[in-house]
C-alpha cells in the first residue's frame, strides 16, 4: 500500500474459493465440510471517509491493481500484538512513545527518531515448502508465541501465518503451510508483509461525491509467494 494509506478497519474472510475444498450432506441432513489446507488468506479493508492527497493515493493504488491483473504488498501490523515488554525489550514509555536517536543522540534530518519495534528471532531448524510445523531460536519472543499470534518471515519471504498451537520449546503449528521453505539463515518477525491482489474487478471501487469520497471497501486475496517470483518480479 502507499504511504500514509492505512485502511480503517481489516477483516479476514473465510478465504478465497479453493481447489480441494468440499462438503457432505447426510440422510438426516448433517453437513460435514471439507476445506483445503492449503487455502489462502482472502481479507477485507475498509478505507475511511478522504479526499485530497489521501484520495489521490487511494485512486492511484486501486488503478495500479489493475482488478487483480497486479499485486501489492500489505504490511501487516498487529493492533492486538504482544508488548515490547512481552516480546524481550527494555524501554521506557517515552523511548516507545517517540522512538529511539541515533548513537550520537541526533534525530534524523526531519527530527524524527527510530521506531521502536518488536526484535527479529532466528529459526531454529529448516522447515520445506507447505510444512506447518516451525521452531524458533530461545531469544526474545521465540518461545512465548500462544495461539493467535502472527507472525511473518525474512528475507525475500511474503506471508502471513498465525500460530494454531503452541508445542513447547519454541515449536509451533502454523497455518497456512509455509509459502516458502525456511533455512537456519532466516528470521521470524511479529511484522509480516503479504502479497495480495483483489478478488475481482467488483472488489474495489474509487467513487468520488461532491465534498469528499466515502468509506470505501476493498477485498483483497492472497498471491502466494512463489507465484509472486514467477508472475510479478518483472
Amino acid at each position: 500500500m502507499p504511504n500514509g494509506l492505512r485502511p480503517r478497519s481489516m477483516t479476514p474472510l473465510s478465504g478465497p474459493r479453493a481447489v480441494g475444498g468440499a462438503a457432505n450432506t447426510s440422510i438426516g441432513g448433517f453437513s460435514q465440510t471439507v476445506a483445503s489446507a492449503f487455502g489462502g488468506w482472502r481479507w477485507q479493508f475498509v478505507f475511511p471517509v478522504s479526499k485530497d492527497s489521501k484520495f489521490r493515493r487511494y485512486r492511484g493504488w486501486v488503478t495500479a491493481l489493475h482488478a487483480g491483473a497486479n499485486a501489492t504488498r500489505v504490511p501487516f501490523g498487529d493492533p492486538d500484538m504482544m508488548t515490547l515488554a512481552e516480546a524481550g525489550m527494555t524501554v521506557t514509555s517515552a523511548q516507545e512513545r517517540f522512538g529511539m536517536p541515533w548513537s550520537n543522540g541526533e534525530p534524523w534530518s526531519n527530527g524524527q527518531n527510530w521506531g521502536i519495534t518488536a526484535p527479529n528471532v532466528p529459526i531454529a531448524a529448516a522447515a520445506a515448502l507447505d510444512a506447518t510445523i516451525i521452531r524458533l531460536e530461545d531469544e526474545f519472543w521465540g518461545h512465548q508465541l500462544q495461539m493467535g499470534d502472527y507472525l511473518g518471515f525474512f528475507p525475500f519471504h511474503f506471508g502471513l501465518y498465525t500460530v494454531t498451537e503452541e508445542r513447547g520449546d519454541g515449536e509451533y503449528r502454523i497455518w497456512p503451510p509455509l509459502r516458502k521453505a525456511l533455512t537456519v539463515a532466516d528470521f521470524a518477525t511479529l511484522y509480516p508483509t503479504m502479497a495480495m491482489r483483489l478478488e475481482s474487478e467488483d472488489a474495489a471501487s474509487a467513487g468520488r461525491g461532491v465534498g469528499y469520497a466515502e468509506e470505501q471497501t476493498v477485498t483483497l486475496i492472497e498471491v502466494f509467494d512463489y507465484d509472486v517470483r514467477d508472475y510479478f518480479a518483472d
